[in-house]
């Protein structure tokens, strides 16, 4: 049994991969893990999941924490600001995983990873929804880049679903967005204002949809063999649009397949470290 603690806050949208992870809900680990809240007690080793915008003024005080164990598998979280430096957490024998990271920013052997999709996404319909939509975007216009994708959605001429919300889970009902979502071949998955990790383009490759994303330069910082479109600048993607949708669905199968094989590579990733550690 290996114990997972968890700092506050818990239940958080950028967790809900882990918590598949840790619950062999991904692809089974053969290792049995506990959740626990806080740091583990009893034990020679852990994991610790640590929402580094809550905690990267309190590296101190997470290093004398950790200081009791003699191994950890360390994962920031919720932490697109990239306050959290995990060299500030001093520890023997530790490593890193690093969640939403800052292209050119040196993270050692760290791996890397992105916010994956929500708790909603988890257990989609088994039976397939016709694909009726080609293009859907559900999202706030906050930002230029924001503005520049709705606007070229806009002037786009294919069935689509367009909707701009007032905030962060202030559009559609849940039940309603991951329909739409499941019932379309493209998802433009435009750059939040702080990094281009987002929800959005996790949530399309968990619906067997065809994500397009923002910044190349964090996209391929987190999959270097990325099989999506990644848009520079928004006037292209009128053209990447149509493009996928001249390859749809061999394309789509291809994407899908690929992210198979990423969540696959989480499982793997997680006992290469625990046995490298020393835990199993």
């Amino acid at each position: 049994m290996i114990q997972v603690g968890r700092l506050a806050p818990i239940g958080q949208w950028d967790q809900n991969i882990l918590d598949r992870l840790f619950a062999n809900q991904l692809y089974h680990t053969g290792l049995e893990f506990r959740r626990v809240e806080g740091y583990p007690t009893k034990v020679d080793g852990c994991v610790m999941i640590i929402p580094g915008r809550y905690w990267f003024q309190r590296t101190n005080e997470i290093s004398e924490a950790l200081s009791r164990f003699k191994w950890v598998l360390a994962i920031r979280t919720g932490d697109e600001e990239d306050l959290l430096e995990p060299d500030r957490v001093f520890h023997r024998n530790i490593k890193w995983w690093v969640q939403s990271p800052k292209p050119g920013h040196d993270y050692g052997d760290a791996r890397l990873f992105g916010v994956g999709f929500p708790a909603h996404f988890n257990d989609l319909n088994a039976s397939p929804k016709p694909r009726g939509t080609s293009v859907f975007l559900s999202a706030q216009n906050t930002h230029g880049r924001r503005h520049d994708c709705f606007q070229a959605l806009q002037n786009l001429d294919v069935n689509k679903v367009v909707n701009e919300t007032a905030g962060f889970t202030q559009g559609l009902n849940r039940d309603e967005y991951t329909d739409l979502m499941c019932a379309a071949k493209i998802a433009p998955a435009p750059s939040g204002p702080v990094t281009a990790d987002n929800f959005r383009l996790f949530e399309a490759l968990e619906a067997h949809t065809i994500p397009i994303a923002d910044d190349k330069d964090f996209w391929l910082t987190v999959f270097p063999d990325a099989p999506f479109p990644i848009v520079d600048t928004y006037d292209q993607l009128a053209g990447y649009i149509n493009d996928q949708l001249d390859l749809w669905p061999a394309n789509a199968n291809k994407i899908t397949a690929w992210w198979m094989h990423q969540k696959r590579q989480l499982t793997t990733w997680l006992t290469e470290d625990l046995h490298d550690l020393g835990a199993t």
